[in-house]
């Protein structure tokens, strides 16, 4: 294997059911007996395929049954872009919670449930997210009134929402916490108040304070009354209704942040700029036929959803997350957006840093155009990256166009993020900048704006 070559993913392998592994040119997965007869049964039912045509569980095809090996293999389509509950901003979380709660209530009317209740278990495809753990689903067991994923759901789904909203504890912390909080975590750090009110009262203070006593049913102890499906289906269904309730009483409000109001404040572009702006990456993507873009630095959205309107399917990242969840807000189809900072992007994670593709090797291959607007600066004197890094990186992300905005060293944003350290940065000029992306694209067109500002389509160079 060559120098800075990347392992392979692994396939699944923390379900006993079965396993999933995914492949350029589909999803895989294979599904041991006795379990294989279950899916099967499931994806036969006319609520399987309702559930497929309104986008909210991925479609399943069976592909061959070997007796040999009493394993099923079935395949699903790929979804367009990976992303996963770290990257995601608030509105998302809501999204995903409630997508898992709405399907687990429709499977139950039906006699089926769910086994898991992760985020993980949830992709978007633009705003819309989609349940793609076909494996999650199993047949309900009539003797126990209990859901089984209900700890999982508090623990992955409500605790980090509550330390959101009430903490300020960054939803990007769950990176390193796949399993979610416990109610020990949050419940010192949450003021009293807070405490004895909604959801936190029963998800985080009564289990901790009850946390010494057990249960006083003993194992295997069954109640006559359960003896009744239709007892049991409306207990399961109380349970999931005050789920339900309390993901609502966790109120995401839209704060404001330095950037989340820059497209509405800013004074550095006329209104005859923000025009010629606007027309030039209009038709730089109409242009280059762009039909999956990264846009990096996406703030509230602008050109991702320019981008979109062209019919282009979109992931729009950003290191501000509420200038993320303003975009996530306007629920745009065909826009993915993701708190990302290019600087520091998601790195792989899971069992030999294999389970969980770092952000970069997600973006491998995937992307004909990248945009980089009024961003470039911000790499070069916040993070401090070199030019040539930049150009490298662009070149890597991008299989075809880049649009990309020059801003000059006598611009008032870039004077005010260089905070008078002109000796160190004198070196970065437009002539650098050129000669850096030189090496990997070709200007195909550029326009001077008003302002001093410089916006370049470039080609990437065939390699």
């Amino acid at each position: 294997m060559s120098a800075g070559a990347t392992l392979p993913l692994l396939a699944t392998f923390r379900d006993p059911a079965g396993s999933l592994e995914i492949r350029p040119d589909g999803v895989y997965r294979s599904v041991r007996a006795p379990h294989d007869a279950e899916v099967q049964a499931f994806l036969d039912l006319p609520l399987a395929r309702d559930l497929v045509r309104s986008g909210r569980l991925i479609a399943s095809e069976i592909i061959s049954r070997d007796a040999a090996s009493q394993m099923l293999l079935m395949s699903h389509p790929l979804i367009f872009f990976s992303s996963y509950p770290w990257e995601w901003p608030p509105v998302s979380w809501r999204a995903a919670a409630e997508l898992t709660l709405a399907l687990c209530r429709d499977l139950l009317k039906e006699g089926w449930i769910l086994k898991d209740a992760t985020p993980l278990n949830v992709l978007f495809r633009g705003a819309d997210p989609i349940f793609v753990d076909v494996l999650s689903i199993q047949r309900v067991n009539w003797d126990q009134p209990v859901w089984h994923a209900y700890g999982q759901f508090i623990r992955t789904f409500l605790l980090p929402m509550l330390a959101n909203t009430k903490l300020g504890w960054p939803l990007q912390a769950t990176l390193i916490r796949r399993d979610g909080y416990e109610p020990e975590n949050i419940f010192s750090a949450l003021p009293w108040y807070t405490r004895i009110q909604q959801p936190a009262l029963s998800s985080v203070t009564l289990p901790v304070l009850f946390a010494k006593f057990t249960s006083s049913v003993k194992v295997g102890e069954k109640a006559n009354f359960l003896k009744e499906p239709d007892v049991v289906k409306e207990i399961l269904l109380k349970s999931l209704c005050r789920l339900e309730a309390q993901i609502r009483r966790i109120s995401f409000t839209s704060n404001s942040s330095h950037w989340s109001d820059y497209t509405d404040t800013s004074s550095h572009y006329n209104d005859e700029d923000h025009s010629n702006k606007r027309s030039f990456v209009a038709r730089a993507l109409s242009r280059s036929n762009s039909l999956r873009v990264l846009d990096v630095g996406c703030n509230t959205g602008t050109y991702s959803l320019l981008a979109a309107e062209l019919n282009a399917e979109v992931v729009a990242i950003d290191s501000d997350p509420q200038t993320v969840d303003r975009l996530s807000r306007k629920g745009a189809k065909n826009v993915l957006p993701l708190c990302i900072d290019l600087a520091f992007p998601t790195p792989a994670i899971g069992w030999e840093n294999r389970e969980y593709p770092s952000f970069l090797s997600r973006c491998d291959g995937k992307f004909d155009t990248v945009m980089m607007l009024a961003v470039l600066h911000h790499l070069l004197l916040s993070s401090q990256i070199p030019l040539d890094h930049i150009a490298r990186l662009c070149n890597r992300l991008t299989t075809d166009c880049l649009i990309v905005e020059w801003v000059p060293p006598t611009d008032a944003k870039y004077v005010e993020i260089m905070r008078g350290r002109e000796t160190i940065y004198n070196h970065i000029t437009e002539s650098a900048f050129r000669k850096a992306f030189a090496a990997y694209f070709g200007v195909t067109d550029e326009l001077t704006l008003a302002n001093g500002r410089i916006l370049f389509h470039l080609k990437r160079r065939p390699a």
